[in-house]
């Protein structure tokens, strides 16, 4: 998260500043009690930074900042004038990437259970210094040096109760971690058994062949993030081994997961092996399938496709080509799954969005993977998914850097009001760009569609759902795709795939019936240019329900580039993990939160590892 750096004699609108601070977690608050508060009174806001241990006051001329005053917060008495400010983000940003605002629960292994209070400044022989504030039972509060910050976690519990802060100095809690501990040593060792039995399932180390590599990262046409170019080096380290690989990589929507799963199944087909991707619908699946024709065009490699745009007669051809070795890449949905599929010499299995397939399907996908490697991907992984990488029981890359020149999207949440969704429309068509209206009831879509009709005559409005017929979906797809409608009314067929970078507006129906990491996707649908993206998401006039209230603020609060993780930790905790591990463990997290159970339980295991 940036700082906010403002300087004399240039133009800010006021609305921005302040929802720069209410985003970098600032607290509107006229006394400015602590740091990490703000003030609006008259043309002037009034800031008590974290990083400054003094009051500032910005001095406005209409939208021209004219002065910046330092304030004795004692006396209320000008200290000095300067023509430039920095404020630090109020929010504790840990290492991992995970946001924890003022409020939140927290997590100290020493101490236990308590509530980040702000960041603040403190006098340390005659410096300040930077220190986090953090509130316990019986108003005790603990100030924690910043470079610190690693003793502390997000407190994610597995049920919906709120947790009892912890008492500063007492024994309770040492009793927790250490009953916690003891239980937790017991669960790893049960654990490498069950990595022992996988450790005797061995595989032929492939050989990583610079030639196919260089051939596909010209034909990439960007240049890798750094996060990439480790993640990439994570996966052949991967096949290079004699183990199955078995990694699963987080990235945000756009951040370049799918472009680790095609160098990694070119280097299946530079060894000789087929390759089987599987995603969630036919829209993703046909996309991905004309993008691997594209990129293996000039290497000796077949594509074939199976979901049912495909006709019958092609579909048992492509099979009959797979089972004889025929086909080296075969990208589809389900379809993939069914008993009819053989394969000569399957070596390389991508699952795309993880989350998105049920128990029955993850059954179905074991029985490929003895000996396969296998390479997961989700911006925002399930419960358990993601205790599972974060606790080291799964292999995980985490893609955090955005591509060069993406913006964040500007979110508002708010009532539905014709006349907003029509504001927000016409500003993309004027700027010739296209629009999603989602809207996820396929009985009234096409009523939808004639609202809409004559709310924005002249408009080239057209509707996308699941059940359309196959020849009518792909039709209405193609004409979206080169630019002849300008308003796309459709269902969550568009969660995933469909990246287009002249959609840079969308306007979500009904969006408090949505789960957080749904609406994650979808947001993630646009923004794929270096322009500004908009997105809207409209509730009913009725009382929304406290936790798809949760919902809706965590998605205006994770508009940063690279929060599909942040994201999956605020979904785990509203709804609640529920039975993650078992029983037995449940109890364990819930006394000291799913974040420090994971970490305890990782190096737990790397210890038990390392004394054998």
């Amino acid at each position: 998260m940036k700082a906010i750096i403002l300087s004399t004699g240039k133009i800010y609108k006021m609305k921005e500043i302040i929802h720069s601070m209410i985003h970098s977690g600032y607290e509107r608050n006229d006394l400015l009690t602590s740091q990490g508060t703000f003030s609006v009174l008259g043309g002037d806001i009034k800031v008590f930074a974290p990083n400054i241990s003094n009051h500032v006051r910005l001095e406005f001329f209409g939208e021209e900042l004219e002065k910046i005053v330092e304030i004795d917060p004692q006396n209320n008495k000008k200290l000095s004038e300067v023509v430039s400010i920095e404020f630090l983000p109020n929010v504790l940003v840990l290492d991992d990437k995970t946001k924890i605002k003022p409020g939140e629960y927290v997590v100290h292994e020493d101490h236990g259970i308590g509530l980040f209070s702000n960041i603040g400044t403190k006098i340390v022989e005659g410096k300040p210094e930077i220190y986090i504030f953090i509130n316990y039972l019986n108003n005790d509060v603990l100030y924690l040096p910043i470079n610190l910050k690693d003793k502390i976690s997000p407190y994610i519990g597995i049920g919906r109760k709120k947790p009892k802060l912890n008492k500063l100095g007492s024994q309770t809690w040492k009793k927790t971690y250490q009953k916690t501990y003891e239980n937790i040593i017991k669960f790893a060792r049960e654990l490498l058994k069950i990595y022992a039995e996988r450790e005797l399932v061995k595989k032929s180390p492939w050989k990583i062949d610079q030639r196919w590599e260089k051939s596909l990262k010209r034909s990439f046409g960007y240049v890798e993030t750094g996060d990439q170019l480790t993640s990439l080096n994570q996966v052949f380290s991967d096949l290079e081994s004699d183990k199955p690989m078995d990694r699963l990589i987080i990235g945000d929507v756009g951040f370049g997961k799918t472009e680790m799963a095609i160098r990694a199944a070119g280097q299946a087909c530079a060894n000789g092996y087929q390759v089987a991707i599987i995603v969630p619908t036919t829209v993703l699946a046909e996309q991905h399938y004309f993008n691997l024709r594209n990129r293996f065009s000039s290497l000796p490699v077949k594509v074939g496709h199976i979901s049912r745009l495909v006709g019958e007669k092609e579909k048992t051809s492509i099979k009959e080509d797979l089972k004889n070795g025929l086909v080296d890449i075969v990208v589809g949905t389900h379809a993939l799954l069914s008993e009819g599929i053989k394969f000569k010499n399957l070596g390389l299995l991508v699952i795309d969005e993880e989350q998105k397939f049920g128990v029955k399907d993850k059954e179905n996908l074991k029985k490929l993977r003895s000996d396969v490697n296998v390479l997961s991907m989700s911006a925002t992984p399930i419960p358990r998914t993601l205790f599972m990488a974060i606790s080291g029981l799964r292999d995980i890359s985490q893609i955090y850097t955005p591509p060069e020149g993406r913006r964040e999207i500007d979110t508002k949440v708010a009532e539905y009001d014709e006349q907003l969704i029509k504001k927000y429309i016409e500003r993309e068509l004027v700027r010739k760009g296209q629009a999603y209206y989602l809207h996820n009831e396929v009985a009234t879509i096409v009523g939808t569609k004639n609202k809409l009709t004559k709310l924005l005559p002249g408009l080239r409005i057209e509707v996308a759902h699941g059940q359309m017929g196959e020849g009518a979906l792909a039709r209405v797809m193609g004409d979206f795709v080169e630019g002849k409608i300008d308003v796309m009314v459709c269902s969550t067929i568009i969660e995933n795939g469909i990246d287009l970078a002249n959609v840079n507006t969308l306007v979500v129906e009904d969006a408090d019936r949505f789960g957080l990491s749904q609406l994650y996707q979808i947001r993630g649908r646009i923004g794929r240019s270096p322009k500004q993206s908009y997105a809207l998401f409209t509730f009913p006039k009725k009382t929304v329900s406290n936790n798809a209230f949760k919902r809706l603020k965590a998605l205006v609060e994770n508009t940063e580039l690279g929060s599909g993780y942040s994201i999956a930790l605020s979904d785990l905790e509203i709804r609640g993990g529920g039975n993650v591990l078992g029983k037995e463990q449940h109890g364990n997290m819930e006394a000291i939160g799913l974040v420090l159970y994971s970490k305890m339980l990782n190096q737990a295991v790397k210890q038990l590892k390392n004394s054998r």
